[in-house]
C-alpha cells in the first residue's frame, strides 16, 4: 500500500503552545494517506523559510539568527549534531543524490558541504545581500542562488566541488538573471531532466518571471495582485501557485487558452509582455485571520495543494475545484509553518533506491582539504554505507534512458537493425514460394514428408557428429604434439645444465693441479 507523508517545521512560536503538542516540539511528520495521523516530532528548532532539507536518513534545519544547522536522525528520532557554521545560514538544500549539503549565507556566499566526507566548498562573496533560496537541477550540474539584491545567480556544480578548482581564484558564476527589480523571495526549477528547462521567480517588486536558465532568456512575465511570500510548481510544469501576504493563493497557467498556449522566448524585447492573472483564479480562505501564507507544497499527483500560514494552520486546497478540503492537521501547529514539503511517496513495487547511503554526517572541516595543486588530498575518505553490490551496473541502455539525450552509436546501431529487419521479408517470401511445391505434396503423402525430412535429420546429426569427432582427434593429436615438444624442451635443458656442471667441475680440478705443480 502506497503512504504519503508531510513534514512541516515552525518559526519561534508566537502563541502558548497547547497540552496536546510536546514540549519544545518544531519540526513535524505527518501521515497524509492513507490515514491522517502524526508519525514523528523533532525538538528544539526554530527554522527560518527555505531551510529544511530532508534526506532518507537525517534532516537538516537552520536556525533563526544563529550560524549553526541542526542535524536530526530520521531512524533514532533524535537530534544528532549541532553544526556551526562562520555565517549565519538563510537558505539550504541537498543535492548530488543527497550526498551535498548546499548552504546559502547572510553575505552573500554558499556553503557546500560535503556530508560523507567533511569537505567544505565555499564561493566568492558574489552576491551583495543575503542569499534568499538556492536549489539544484535534476542533472545535479547547475546550481541556482537568489538574492535579496534582485539577481540570480547559475553555478556549475560539477565545477564548484571539483578539487582543480581549489585554488587562489574561486570559481565564478556561469550566468547572471538581472531582470527583477527587488529581492528575490521565492524560486523554483522545472522537473525536466533535458537540456531545456525553466525557472520561476517572485520577488517584493511584485512580479513572477519564467525563465530558460540555460540561455538567461526571459519566457513569461506576470503582474501580481500583492507581494508574493512563496512558490510551487506542479508535477508536469504547467501551474505555478504563488502564496500571498493576506492568506490567499494565486494559480497561474502556464498553458492557459486565453495566453499564448506555450512558453517561447520573447524575441527583440528587453522585457516581455506582461500578464495580468485573472481575479477568478485566485484562492481566499474563508478564515481572513490565518494570516500571511509562508509555505506552500503539492502533493505526488499534483491535486491537493497546502499551505502554511502564519498562525500555524495548514490549509489542504483542492486544486481542480479551488476550495479547501479537509485539513491534514487536526490543530494548528504551535508556531509559524515555516516550511511545508511532501515527503517521497512510501510502497512503490520498483523505488529507485540509492545504492550508497550516508548513515552518519561528518562534520565540516575547514580548510582540511584545500589543496593548490588540484590533486586529490591523501586525507580525503567517504564514510558511507553500500546499499547493494555494486557491480550490477546498468546496461548501456538503461543509462541512455536516463541521459539528455541517445547517443549516436546507439541510435546507429538501432537503425542499422531496423534495416536488417526489412531485409527479411523478401528473404523469407522466397523462402515460402520454393517450399511451396514441397508443402503442396506433403497434404498429399503427410506421412512420406515426415519420414524423409526425420531421415534427412538423422543424416545430418550423424555429419555433424562425425565432424565433431574429427575435430576431439585433432585436438587431442595436437595435445599430444605439444606435450612431447615440452618434453624434448625440458630434456635439452637438463642435459645443457649437467654440461655446465662439468665443465665448472674440470676447470676446479685442472685449477688445483697447477697450484699443485708450482
Amino acid at each position: 500500500m502506497l503512504a504519503e507523508h508531510i513534514i512541516a517545521s515552525i518559526g519561534v512560536p508566537e502563541k502558548v503552545v497547547p497540552s496536546n503538542v510536546a514540549k519544545d516540539a518544531a519540526i513535524f511528520i505527518h501521515e497524509a494517506q492513507p490515514i491522517q495521523q502524526p508519525t514523528a516530532v523533532f525538538k528544539k528548532s526554530a527554522t527560518p523559510p527555505h531551510c529544511l532539507a530532508v534526506s532518507s536518513t537525517h534532516i537538516f534545519a537552520a536556525q533563526i539568527g544563529k550560524a549553526v544547522v541542526n542535524v536530526y536522525s530520521r531512524e533514532k528520532g533524535n537530534q544528532e549534531a549541532t553544526i556551526p557554521f562562520t555565517e549565519r545560514i538563510t537558505c539550504l538544500t541537498l543535492a548530488c543524490e543527497e550526498t551535498v549539503l548546499v548552504l546559502g549565507t547572510v553575505e552573500g556566499r554558499c556553503f557546500l558541504w560535503e556530508i560523507a566526507t567533511g569537505r567544505l566548498v565555499t564561493t566568492a562573496q558574489s552576491h551583495l545581500q543575503a542569499v534568499t533560496k538556492v536549489q539544484v537541477d535534476l542533472t545535479n550540474n547547475f546550481l541556482l542562488s537568489a538574492s535579496e539584491d534582485s539577481t540570480v545567480h547559475v553555478w556549475n556544480l560539477p565545477g564548484l566541488l571539483s578539487f582543480s578548482n581549489a585554488g587562489d581564484e574561486p570559481p565564478t558564476p556561469l550566468r547572471t538573471f538581472t531582470a527583477h527589480r527587488a529581492g528575490i523571495v521565492d524560486l523554483l526549477l522545472g522537473h525536466s531532466g533535458s537540456f531545456t528547462n525553466f525557472v520561476v521567480t517572485i520577488s517584493k517588486d511584485t512580479s513572477c518571471l519564467v525563465w530558460d536558465y540555460g540561455t538567461n532568456k526571459l519566457l513569461r512575465t506576470y503582474l501580481l495582485p500583492a507581494v508574493p511570500r512563496c512558490l510551487a510548481l506542479d508535477a508536469a510544469d504547467r501551474s505555478v501557485y504563488v502564496g500571498y501576504e493576506d492568506g490567499s493563493v494565486h494559480q497561474l497557467n502556464l498553458y492557459a487558452p486565453s495566453e499564448t498556449g506555450k512558453l517561447q522566448e520573447i524575441h527583440g524585447q528587453s522585457v516581455s509582455a506582461p500578464f495580468q492573472p485573472s481575479a477568478s483564479s485566485r484562492w481566499i480562505p474563508s478564515d481572513s485571520a490565518l494570516g500571511p501564507v509562508l509555505s506552500l507544497a503539492l502533493s505526488f499527483d499534483s491535486c491537493t495543494l497546502l499551505a502554511g500560514h502564519q498562525t500555524g494552520s495548514i490549509l489542504a486546497w483542492d486544486v481542480a475545484s479551488g476550495r479547501t478540503s479537509r485539513p491534514i492537521t487536526q490543530a494548528p501547529l504551535p508556531g509559524p509553518v515555516t516550511n511545508l514539503d511532501y515527503l517521497p511517496v512510501i510502497g512503490f513495487a520498483s523505488s529507485n533506491n540509492r545504492r550508497v547511503e550516508v548513515s552518519s554526517v561528518v562534520k565540516p572541516r575547514f580548510g582540511v582539504f584545500d589543496n593548490a595543486d588540484g590533486s586529490v588530498p591523501g586525507n580525503y575518505s567517504i564514510t558511507a554505507q553500500l546499499k547493494e553490490n555494486l557491480s550490477s551496473a546498468p546496461s548501456a541502455f538503461e543509462q541512455a534512458l536516463h541521459a539528455p539525450c541517445f547517443p549516436q552509436s546507439l541510435i546507429d546501431e538501432g537503425l542499422s537493425e531496423l534495416t536488417s529487419w526489412e531485409n527479411r521479408p523478401a528473404a523469407s517470401a522466397s523462402k515460402d514460394t520454393e517450399a511451396e511445391p514441397e508443402d503442396f505434396m506433403a497434404l498429399d503423402e503427410p506421412e512420406t514428408s515426415q519420414k524423409s525430412s526425420a531421415e534427412e535429420e538423422i543424416v545430418e546429426l550423424k555429419k555433424q557428429l562425425e565432424s565433431l569427432r574429427r575435430l576431439q582427434n585433432a585436438s587431442f593429436d595436437k595435445i599430444e604434439k605439444l606435450s612431447a615438444e615440452r618434453k624434448t624442451l625440458l630434456q635439452r635443458q637438463q642435459n645443457r645444465s649437467s654440461a655446465g656442471k662439468k665443465a665448472r667441475k674440470n676447470g676446479v680440478a685442472n685449477l688445483e693441479s697447477s697450484s699443485d705443480e708450482d
